[in-house]
């Protein structure tokens, strides 16, 4: 055990962040009868969900991640152990896309229409490819490492097409189109039979009160102590144990530790001794999810349209819900790269004009993922060569030290679904490390 100091705080256990990952890692960790101890360097818990009062309002929405699918049993499964409700999201009841100037009912004009239909048929089919496990499309084109940018030039839709899929990849790559893979976007049409409008039936589900609320009420059931307001800035393991030194004046100390920070925010612990190879390098890789997430509240136009195009800034839109006052309260996504640097309020000012110009806007909210130090960046995208960074086989535990994120999920990376997934499997590591399992 690094030598201790009679002020540091002994645990069996350390997780390291207070998002899903690292609870429902420290809730199982708890119930096998370990002392568990969170460490959360934010105020609040719930890490990358994140549902607070829009705007000073009695309002509570989702400023981070939102939905569930039908099949995420296990987000399920923690709501109903919880007693959290979850919500239907309203169905897409109109649709509109913005092209050749101005708002459209069809995607795209009868002279593009065949050029559109062969890329979507495309599209559709390397998504399914892509879901049965194959890396490359019937020619031997690679469809599992090609950036999205490369995909676009390859598939040669229309610019309306091209504006469509660009507005898909904000919910979806949400990254540097030059710099992520395809993957990103083919894999979330395979949900919806490979059509990318359709990867937005399985967003089946909000949790009500959020992951917030969730988190919370996971923690007070398991019985894990929760530190908030603490940083971790050093990380420091020998054969006995694990000795974490936060922004504090005191360590913690612990038999073992799991690191559920996120990818990106792990470059800002130093690891002593310093991890294997490929940690340190898919640290210094990171990932580059870039979403950006805006809310706004207007009057004038009804829940369920879904407008998408544009070709920058805030390229999708949908008007999520009524608010209880009787205002509609729109969501919206773009993606911090390819040019784009968000200038907020404007840019969802601008948004609701083009998209919405029947409605009035009586206030906007978000949250900077991107600048936020203890997430920096939003739901994970891989690097086209670097995909080893997000890999779970990469983030297997090391010696008393384990990792969890949906950053590096074995499976559903990128939603809460994932992050379960891997707090499990952190948490099954640390049991067998400790003899528990």
């Amino acid at each position: 055990m690094p030598e201790q100091r009679s002020s540091e705080r002994q645990s069996d256990v350390i997780v390291i962040g207070a998002g899903i990952a690292g609870v429902t890692a420290a809730a199982i960790l708890a119930k096998r009868g370990l002392a568990v101890t969170i460490l959360e360097a934010r105020d609040r818990v719930g890490g990358r969900g994140y549902a607070r009062n829009f705007a000073d309002t009695e309002e509570v929405l989702d400023f981070g991640g939102a939905w569930i699918t039908p099949w995420q049993e296990r987000m399920r499964r923690l709501c109903r152990e919880h007693w959290v409700e979850v919500r239907s999201r309203i169905p897409v009841g109109e649709r509109r896309y913005l092209r050749d100037g101005g708002l459209q009912r069809e995607v795209t004009s009868a002279a593009d229409r065949p050029a559109h239909e062969r890329a979507v048929a495309r599209i559709a089919a390397d998504a399914i490819l892509l879901k049965m496990g194959h890396a490359a499309d019937e020619q031997g084109r690679s469809i599992a490492r090609v950036s999205f940018a490369d995909y676009l030039d390859r598939v040669a839709p229309p610019q309306a097409t091209r504006d469509l899929l660009s507005a898909w990849w904000a919910v979806s790559g949400n990254a540097d189109k030059t710099q992520a893979p395809a993957a990103e976007l083919l894999m979330s049409s395979a949900y919806g039979d490979g059509l990318t409008d359709a990867m937005a039936d399985v967003w089946a589900d909000t949790i009500v009160g959020g992951v917030s609320d969730l988190v919370t009420r996971m923690i007070a059931t398991s019985g894990a102590r929760l530190v908030t307001t603490q940083p971790v800035t050093a990380i420091r393991t020998s054969r006995d144990g694990v000795s974490v030194a936060t922004s504090g004046e005191e360590p913690f100390a612990a038999k073992a530790a799991i690191v559920a920070t996120g990818l990106n925010p792990m470059r800002n612990i130093t690891f002593e001794p310093g991890l294997a190879a490929a940690k340190v390098a898919a640290i210094a890789t990171g990932h580059l999810g870039r979403a950006v997430k805006v809310w706004a509240q207007v009057t004038g136009v009804p829940a369920g349209i879904m407008v998408t195009g544009g070709g920058g800034g805030i390229e999708w839109m949908f008007s999520e819900r009524e608010s209880s006052d009787g205002t509609t309260m729109l969501v919206g996504f773009g993606v911090a790269a390819n040019g784009w640097t968000p200038d907020l309020p404007k840019d969802i000012e601008s948004a609701v004009a083009r998209f919405f110009p029947e409605a009035k806007v009586v206030a906007t909210d978000w949250h900077d993922w991107n600048g936020d130090p203890y997430s920096l960046g939003a739901w994970v995208s891989a690097k086209v060569g670097a995909e080893a960074a997000t890999a779970a086989e990469t983030w297997t535990r090391e010696g008393p030290l384990a990792f969890a994120s949906s950053d590096f999920a074995a499976e559903q990376a990128g939603w809460f679904e994932g992050a379960a997934v891997s707090g499990e499997a952190a948490a099954q590591e640390i049991l067998a490390f400790l003899g528990k399992n």
